[in-house]
């Protein structure tokens, strides 16, 4: 291929890591995979750090079935129980259940409006899920797991956890009381003394550490990994797994003791299972798992999940990528600061496909990332607008390309080469055109690879790149000035038309998972069928191979329009500034 034939002449090709090799190798055509969000606190209306997760989920998802890597399914859903629910009811003077219907709503909205691709979407007051917990933690009691003790310590409602001291810190409040609070997120603590269930989780200490050691791509991205093996590291107390009753109404009961409450988080973390049919069915999925997390929630799914399942007789998931968080203008987003951002507002303002982009092109998962009105249309514009769409838009226009089809390619204008530095000028073709078709012709493996390290924003990085560079291409032969009259100018006119839309072929491929309806657009206007669409089977620029190209000769998609209208520059942050 044109790729293996000129990587090894260009340090610019960047060779695929080993990482994707081997995902290469070990991802059998058929294999099944569940890839999933967390599931979402039903007290308050999705923002775009829950849009955030569901993005990253999605493409991964979707990349996948255009890999034709075998059947996947992405879950989401809404987490409906606990004492933050309970008290959210009660000030809004509705009950659980009915907040958690109109919460529940939201989440299911936003997400069908932003092109999520979820197949599952679990409540965890929905019989299926109750029955599963309930079955989940009978093999947690039978396998010796469990036992009853006294509890006590500070209990942060708004976490729905205990804190030890050492993640505590004291604030004034402004009365001059002085308050025990969450140093990571200044929430208030409170001492409770409680006798609940507790879990073994000290005996799990060893089998987790063999776990990372043995699997040291079982968490992403890496500085992930060594904070929970730091974690590991250190004293892992049993934990409490069920609150009183009393306390506690809202949740799931202790199989068959009615006096206690399911702790909220061992009833969230079975989603993972119960959308996979457990106790029945989950065998044909579990543990091919690739759980999407916040770093907010990584101690519950990288040393609490693990340890649950392996108590349970389950394997841990086989990965759980971690994402950090967006704030707004450098703050942290908070209803006080009335600076939370409304994702339907963002896909009204910046179009969903605008905004995916965005998110996904911006997002860095192992560092927070900082959203403000300014930034998206600047990324957005160059990118989408300007860079991809002009390209498409100059290539295709009917003084370029009057015939309106997919010309053909000339191995005379464009003659095959062993090592294009050394070789003499045979064609029309410059040394920096082969350098800039090797790029494109390694992008495919590049962003592939990227995908499976959970770097999509760095695969968006290498298209935008190759984007710049194609545009380059064109404006650097001006096939404006040619005359399509004389023969020699019509083949490397057609030439240079054919590779610019073979570019575009390859990037509308590659794109599809990040910005769908963009992308179908492009390819639709460049005639790629349906069936044609799959990155598993996609190829560049065959004819410099003197192979045959499916397209060319035929005749263009119809016409319809821009492919991407411009943003408009806004002088007032309304999305910033609306409360929700």
């Amino acid at each position: 291929s044109l790729c293996k034939l000129l990587t090894r002449t260009s340090s610019h090709a960047e060779k695929p890591t080993r990482a994707f090799r081997r995902a290469v190798s070990t991802a059998g055509p058929g294999r099944r995979l569940l890839l999933s969000t967390p599931i979402f606190y039903a007290n308050g209306p999705p923002h775009i750090g829950h849009l955030y997760s569901a993005l990253l989920a999605d493409a991964l998802h979707r990349q996948r079935g255009l890999r034709s890597a075998g059947p996947s399914r992405l879950s989401t859903g809404t987490d409906e129980h606990g004492l933050k629910i309970q008290q959210a009811a009660a000030a809004a003077g509705t009950s659980p259940p009915e907040l958690c219907a109109r919460i529940s709503a939201l989440f299911h909205q936003a997400f069908t409006q932003a092109a999520i691709s979820f197949t599952d979407f679990v409540r965890t007051s929905e019989p299926r899920h109750c029955q599963a917990v309930c079955h989940f933690w009978a093999a947690l009691q039978e396998r010796g797991a469990l036992y009853k003790g006294t509890y006590e310590g500070w209990y942060c409602t708004a976490e729905e956890g205990f804190l030890p001291e050492s993640q505590l810190t004291e604030r004034v409040d402004a009365q001059g009381c002085t308050h025990k609070v969450s140093a990571e997120s200044g929430h208030e603590v409170h001492w409770t003394k409680e006798e609940n269930y507790m879990f073994k989780l000290s005996a799990f200490q060893d089998p987790l550490q063999k776990w990372l050691r043995d699997n040291p791509r079982a968490i992403s991205p890496e500085p992930f990994y060594q904070r929970v093996l730091c974690w590991l590291g250190e004293d892992l107390p049993d934990l409490s797994i069920s609150r009183e009753r009393s306390r506690l109404q809202w949740g799931i009961p202790v199989p068959s003791d009615s006096t206690q409450t399911i702790y909220v988080w061992v009833d969230a973390l079975v989603n993972y299972l119960s959308v996979l049919g457990y106790p029945e069915t989950h065998g044909e999925w579990w543990p091919a798992a690739h759980h999407v997390v916040g770093k907010d929630i990584l101690k519950f799914h990288a040393v609490y999940w693990p340890a649950l399942l392996m108590a349970a007789g389950l394997s841990p998931p086989e990965r759980i990528f971690v994402h950090s968080h967006w704030t707004v203008r450098g703050q942290k987003m908070s209803k006080s600061l009335g600076n939370v951002i409304d994702p339907f507002a963002c896909n009204e303002r910046y179009t969903v496909d605008g905004f995916r982009y965005f998110l996904l092109r911006q997002g860095v998962p192992e560092r927070d990332c900082d959203y403000y009105d300014e930034k998206v249309v600047k990324v957005v514009n160059s990118e989408l607008a300007d860079s991809l769409g002009g390209l498409l838009n100059r290539s295709t226009a009917p003084g370029i390309n009057p015939s309106n089809t997919y010309p053909c390619f000339s191995e005379t204008c464009f003659p095959k080469v062993v090592d294009y530095r050394e070789a003499e000028a045979l064609g029309r073709a410059a040394a920096e055109d082969y350098e800039f078709v090797v790029s494109v012709a390694s992008l495919p493996l590049q962003v592939a690879s990227y995908f499976e390290d959970f770097q999509i924003y760095k695969a968006l990085e290498c298209i935008a790149l190759c984007v710049r560079q194609t545009n380059g291409f064109f404006q650097r032969h001006k096939p404006w000035k040619l005359d399509r009259k004389d023969p020699a100018d019509k083949l490397w006119l057609d030439t240079i038309i054919h590779v610019t839309l073979e570019c575009l072929r390859v990037y509308g491929t590659l794109l599809q998972p990040v910005v769908p309806h963009t992308a179908d657009k492009l390819l639709s206007r460049l005639a790629v069928e349906p069936e044609e669409r799959k990155i598993s089977s996609l190829t560049f620029l065959p004819r410099y191979n003197g192979k045959p190209c499916p397209f060319e000769g035929r005749q263009l998609g119809p016409d319809t329009g821009i492919l991407f209208h411009k943003l408009e520059k806004s002088s007032q942050h309304q999305i910033e500034n609306k409360r929700l």
